[in-house]
């Protein structure tokens, strides 16, 4: 059976719905940063001979030479506090740039950017992405590295000393073209320190918003980041939404009668693997896992936030995580991201999947 064909249309159904409704809740208004001028062209030009591919609502814009114009992203949600300076704006979107493909097909230079957070202090902001990349040692490494990923990384210092951010008289904020820098520690884990130095120039960002917050979506889904031609010791990331925090209790320990949450996998399931649909739990071979909860029911079970086996479920449903890859030989099925609620729960709606290939 094909991995596209696995998982039935019941989980393709939900997916779409859920993203179909996530752009119905966020700001029709693009923001424009392009990451950096350069790394586009060498990413797309004869050097790089590579790709660049927005994905979850990231668009680009047209423009000289290969390296085009600017990317554009989705407002997701904001809020602005005009009194203090203070802020954020949540952006949405994704931009996978690939480059130096070897013999066999592996993009040596691999590294996506997605949801970038504008943190507003003042005069200064902070842009944080969540990355996923292929650490780059040259066009011939020995052996090629693994995937890796991190959330929120610190990604660039921005200047909003000429922004004005108070409200039109229709609730909308700008941002227009403000300057932004590299942060070197991020700049040196995706090898960007090699290429341009310190605190490198990036694209400058433009922005409008409202001040909404985010909404609970009536429809769970799931993204992740990298689907095929995955490596045992691979790092993946998945964004869950629509997660509702409340919809269902644990019916045994440790969370019997609190909000359950539910687990974030990577295994090996077989075909007929759903608790809803009684599957035994030898159905499901659990290679990595993380446990998705509300504040609440996380503080019961990890009272200093600090266990990196549990993630949080924000009160929007929305919950990020890292999976390592790996495999099992020992048991047949489909390798893929898989979800379903905790601590003993059965809850339909939150039994998802996303099927992968390996390399």
């Amino acid at each position: 059976m094909s991995a596209s064909a696995i998982g039935g249309r019941r989980r393709h159904t939900v997916r779409v719905l859920a993203v179909a409704l996530l752009a119905l809740v966020v700001s029709a208004c693009d923001t424009t940063w392009g990451i950096r001028t350069s790394y586009r062209s060498y990413v797309a030009g004869f050097i790089g001979q590579g790709e660049i591919i927005p994905v979850d609502g990231a668009g680009w814009q047209d423009g000289p030479g290969a390296g085009k114009g600017p990317f554009t992203w989705t407002v997701d949600s904001a809020s602005i506090d005009e009194a203090a300076g203070t802020g954020w704006v949540q952006l949405r979107g994704g931009v996978i740039t690939r480059a130096h493909q070897n013999d066999d097909g592996v993009w040596l230079l691999d590294t996506t950017f997605r949801n970038p957070r504008l943190e507003i202090d003042g005069d200064t902001g902070t842009l944080y992405v969540d990355l996923n990349f292929r650490p780059f040692e040259g066009t011939d490494p020995e052996p090629i590295p693994n995937r890796q990923a991190v959330l929120n990384a610190p990604f660039a210092t921005v200047d909003l000393s000429g922004q004005d951010l108070t409200a039109n008289d229709q609730g909308w904020y700008s941002i227009e073209d403000a300057p932004m820098v590299g942060i070197d520690e991020t700049m040196e884990l995706i090898s960007w320190d090699d290429f341009y130095g310190s605190e490198p120039e990036l694209d400058p960002l433009s922005t409008m918003f409202k001040a909404n917050g985010p909404g609970l979506l009536p429809w769970a889904g799931l993204t992740v980041s990298d689907t095929e031609d995955l490596q045992p010791g691979d790092q993946i990331t998945v964004w869950g939404y629509g997660f509702d925090p409340t919809a269902h209790t644990g019916t045994r320990p440790p969370l019997g009668g609190e909000p359950s949450g539910a687990y974030v996998i990577f295994g090996r399931f077989a075909d007929v693997w759903r608790p809803s649909e009684s599957a035994p739990s030898s159905a499901r071979r659990v290679i990595d896992q993380r446990w998705a909860l509300p504040a609440s029911s996380r503080a019961l079970v990890d009272p200093t936030g600090t266990n990196a086996s549990y993630v949080t479920i924000d009160d929007a449903g929305r919950f990020e995580a890292i999976l390592t890859v790996g495999t099992d030989d020992t048991v047949t099925g489909n390798y893929g991201v898989y979800t379903y609620a905790g601590s003993g729960a059965v809850n339909a709606d939150q039994e998802l999947a996303q099927l992968v290939t390996l390399g």
